[in-house]
């Protein structure tokens, strides 16, 4: 094997004439461009999945224990606390959500459709210990809502809500804002308002709390601490981040399958330019594969000679097209190459995306690629190794 690596590699260096120079350059980057476009995407599409987890991860909890029965207040806070005492839960608060509309100070008659989170406790994101004493009722807004408001801290907001059955009043709720957040997630940053629950349960009398959100140290351990939690609360309904937002990340895994087999393609149509490369080389070197066969190497021996000298022409262009598209990634995510304004990032969820190169990635590139030059060297290399010695040694 020492010996046909060796001609192998001596025949890639010592490539005579025009045509064999520019077949294996163009079979070399052709490889190597589309390897590091299906490196370059999987990563974007790798990185786009992590940003929305890791911003629905801080918006929404990680479990949310929800009651189908109405739950008052004080019953919520001593479930929290009790959910406080599992291994692994770093926060357990009652929460509620409710629809509102935010009155626009520029333009009062047409107010902006917001969610209203209500909880206890300040969340992870916002930059308060505790809730300020009011009145008036502290408010954390999103930063997009407040450029769209032209507010700041220490603003005022009128928040109106839907009047209660068999009413023509809207209620309303006067807050303050003391603090704006930004999850780099579109629907959190734009729409949503977080205040305090009892402040809000003051200001509208009826309104329930809807469940225990819980806060954990590792986000993926959602099932153990399921099950621990439906002992101590056996009459909450839980559900987790991933099961909340399952349709949005179904549909980004069959993205990603659906794009890493139309980019194989494009490997594939690249290695049929080293088939080509590989045609040329074996005309060039017909004399010299006679003359071997001639000597008494076999057609195996010959095969294995010009399959290896495709393998590493196709090799190279893999190894260099890994390298380069890793390199790429990350300058794309360090200079934050990809983002999007605000009326693109209302569609795309996320304001930016960084590209995150992972390991089974790259192996399953790895993987795809080098079975596809694999076969592209097979069948030339085939075809010049039946040939008789005889005649290639009077063809020349």
């Amino acid at each position: 094997m020492l010996l046909e690596l060796d001609l192998a590699v001596r025949f890639l260096r010592r490539r005579v004439g025009v045509l064999l120079r520019g077949t294996a350059l163009a079979a070399f980057f052709g490889i190597a461009l589309a390897t590091m476009a299906l490196v370059v995407t999987l990563a974007l599409m790798k990185g786009y999945s992590g940003a929305i987890a890791r911003a629905l991860q801080q918006g929404n909890a990680h479990l949310v224990g929800f009651s189908p029965q109405r739950l008052m207040a004080d019953e919520a806070a001593a479930l929290a606390q009790e959910m406080s005492t599992i291994p692994g839960v770093l926060r357990a608060t009652p929460v509620t959500y409710l629809a509102a509309l935010a009155e626009d100070p520029k333009d009062p008659a047409r107010p902006l459709p917001v969610v209203l989170k209500a909880v206890a406790d300040p969340p992870e994101f916002i930059n308060l210990d505790d809730w300020p004493a009011g009145p008036p009722v502290a408010a954390a807004i999103g930063q997009g809502l407040a450029r769209t408001l032209g507010l700041g801290r220490g603003s005022k907001l009128v928040l109106r809500f839907p009047p209660a059955p068999g009413s023509w009043v809207s209620p309303t709720l006067g807050v303050e804002v003391a603090d704006t957040f930004s999850l780099a997630f579109t629907e959190f940053d734009n729409r949503w308002v977080v205040v305090p629950l009892a402040d809000v349960s003051r200001a509208l009398p009826g309104t329930d709390v809807a469940g225990i959100e819980v806060v954990l140290a590792d986000p993926l351990a959602v099932e153990q601490a399921r099950s621990a939690m439906a002992l101590k609360a056996p009459d909450l309904v839980f559900t987790d981040w991933r099961e909340m937002n399952r349709a949005l990340f179904a549909a980004l895994r069959w993205q990603t399958l659906s794009l890493f087999v139309v980019l194989s393609l494009v490997v594939a149509v690249a290695s049929f330019q080293l088939s080509s490369a590989l045609v040329v080389l074996t005309i060039d070197k017909r004399r010299t594969a006679g003359m071997l066969q001639a000597l008494g190497a076999t057609p195996a021996r010959v095969w294995r000679i010009l399959a290896l000298t495709g393998l590493i022409l196709g090799g190279a262009g893999v190894v260099a097209g890994i390298t380069v598209g890793s390199l790429a990634c990350a300058v794309l995510t360090v200079t934050r190459a990809v983002r999007f304004p605000d009326h693109l990032a209302r569609v795309y969820l996320v304001d930016h995306i960084p590209f995150i190169v992972s390991i089974s990635d790259l192996a399953a590139v790895a993987v795809m690629c080098a079975v596809l030059v694999c076969i592209a060297a097979a069948w030339p290399a085939w075809k010049s190794a039946r040939r008789d010695p005889a005649e290639l040694l009077r063809a020349v």
